[in-house]
């Protein structure tokens, strides 16, 4: 099974960003899987279920009623993209995740190479300080280029960057013409592995927490700064915030459950 694969297409990443400066403000639309995510995540359709540009859900049970939304008629460079797609192009959309924006990981369904659909990913913004993981491994997409991503394998992303990452997302379905781009470049199989950070290059969040947890327990200055915050939603975000300054990736979710363990072990030790 074909994890990720970049793709021999490359866009115009400047036509792409002044597309993207096209969208109003008020057009981005929160993703829907709330989930799933901390902070901003948003998106706009360009191509969606009877060409409503509010809907960022792909409907794969409507794949007949896609059709391009008036957004679209105003992005020329994204319409070039999508044109050099000689397959079936189902949804397209533009999909935002907020400066200090996480993605918590999970799967999607049916979005594979062996399901017949596929989703690829063109970064329009990005940074070296965006974790992408997929199945445990990190990937670093650049601007302008299109990666094959397996969506059902596990994945997440964390924003650690100052600016907002904005990818062009598409859902293909799979005909002969791509199925050839994948078998020709999958030769390039090993210059790619090179692009890929083994997972154990980064701790898990349990281990990133108790390696934060280490760190204060040796920085009196640290120390400090946590024990004076009284309130417990903002001691645990500052506890992810400062853990992701020194590339410890954890979740709110990760920081009060260790709260809450550390409340029952000294609740059963002296009560």
């Amino acid at each position: 099974m074909l994890s990720c694969l970049k793709l021999p297409l490359t866009f115009d990443v400047e036509g792409l960003e002044a597309d993207l400066n096209l969208i109003a403000s008020d057009e981005w639309v929160r993703h829907f899987n709330d989930r799933y995510y901390e902070g901003e995540w948003s998106g706009v359709a360009l191509r969606a279920v009877d060409g409503a540009s509010n809907t960022i859900y792909p409907d794969p049970t409507k794949a007949e009623s896609y059709a391009d939304t008036p957004l679209l008629s105003r992005c020329g460079s994204i319409q070039r993209a999508l044109g050099k797609l000689e397959c079936p192009v189902r949804s397209a959309r533009l999909l935002k995740l907020g400066a200090g924006a996480r993605i918590i990981e999970h799967r999607d369904h049916s979005l594979s190479l062996e399901d017949g659909e596929i989703r690829l990913h063109v970064p329009i913004t990005t940074s070296p300080l965006v974790d992408f993981y997929l199945n445990g491994e990190r990937i670093e997409m650049k601007s302008g280029e299109c990666w094959y991503i397996n969506a059902n394998l596990p994945h997440k992303v964390n924003n650690r960057s100052d600016t907002a990452r904005v990818h062009l997302v598409i859902d293909c379905k799979v005909n002969d013409w791509l199925l050839a781009v994948v078998a020709s470049t999958s030769k390039s199989l090993n210059n790619q592995a090179s692009q890929i950070e083994p997972a154990t290059a980064r701790p898990s969040a349990p281990e990133a927490l108790n390696a934060f947890c280490d760190v204060v327990f040796g920085d009196t200055d640290l120390r400090e700064r946590l024990t004076s915050v009284a309130d417990q939603g903002l001691f645990i975000d500052m506890v992810v915030r400062l853990g992701a300054e020194r590339g410890l990736s954890f979740n709110s979710e990760d920081v009060a459950g260790k709260l809450y363990e550390n409340r029952r072990i000294w609740f059963e030790k002296w009560v």
